[in-house]
């Protein structure tokens, strides 16, 4: 029997190699290894020196040196960056120090750290036996100082509620006064070098130029507002006497027989 004789395209077609399937790459294998490095990358950064605070800058504090607030946030010069907690941090400062009454801290990839910080604002110095105390707005005490704060007016009282610091004054005349100050104009505020409250009365309020001030309780700062205006409808020439800014405003004079009060 005889074969039947192949065809030309059939003989082609056997004598041609098939084409042989190209291997897929390991894209699995591919990330693992790519992942790998990228751990190897970090893992170096974060030990080198690149990863390292630089800078620590403190923005916003007045009453609070800048050496205290870094020492409070624990943020150190040379220590990695990614292990600084800016909340706990901020949190540190503000159970550090009453006086501070916000604190952000922000930190760059450059090693730069910022602490930006408000402060409460200090209303006076309590005057008391043992020491001088700043007084907040809010009526927070602070830490006993040696000597008061010049730019303050001095707070006395007959009788002084307890005081402890980091805690606020229990006493409705006091918090009244201290919330109070921060509302008075500054140039009317420069002036007072003391504010007395009385067991009972108007409070007194002792000028630098000699004059004593009352005003009725609670309404200091709408009566301190008052005083510059009143002031200055004075004679140049009036000798200091007592400036009653009460119901309504009038003058007297110091008693000869009695010392004046602020000299």
């Amino acid at each position: 029997m005889h074969e039947t004789p192949s065809t030309i395209a059939e003989t082609y077609t056997s004598k041609t190699p098939k084409p042989t399937q190209k291997r897929r790459p390991n894209w699995k294998a591919l990330l693992f290894i790519v992942v790998f490095f990228l751990l190897i990358v970090v893992a170096g950064f974060l030990q080198s020196p690149l990863s390292a605070v630089n800078t620590i800058d403190v923005k916003g504090n007045h009453e609070i040196r800048y050496d205290e607030i870094v020492r409070a946030s624990g943020i150190t010069k040379g220590m990695s960056f990614w292990r600084i907690s800016s909340k706990k941090s901020a949190d540190a400062i503000l159970k550090a120090y009453p006086v501070i009454k916000t604190a952000d801290i922000q930190v760059s990839w450059t090693g730069n750290v910022v602490i930006a910080v408000a402060e409460k604002a200090v209303s006076g110095t309590l005057v008391a036996k043992d020491g001088f105390y700043s007084i907040l707005q809010d009526g927070t005490v602070l830490e006993k100082a040696a000597k008061p704060d010049d730019s303050m007016p001095l707070i006395t009282m007959e009788t002084l509620p307890a005081l402890k610091p980091g805690v606020v004054v229990q006493d409705a005349n006091l918090q009244a006064l201290a919330k109070q100050i921060p509302e008075v104009e500054r140039s009317t505020l420069d002036q007072i070098s003391e504010v007395r409250i009385p067991a009972k009365g108007p409070w007194q309020v002792f000028m630098r130029d000699k004059f004593e001030v009352r005003v009725p309780e609670k309404v200091f700062a709408d009566k301190m507002n008052e005083y510059q205006k009143f002031r200055n409808s004075l004679p140049a020439d009036t000798p200091p006497g007592i400036l009653n800014l009460l119901e309504s405003n009038y003058m007297q004079e110091y008693k000869n027989t009695a010392k004046k009060e602020g000299e």
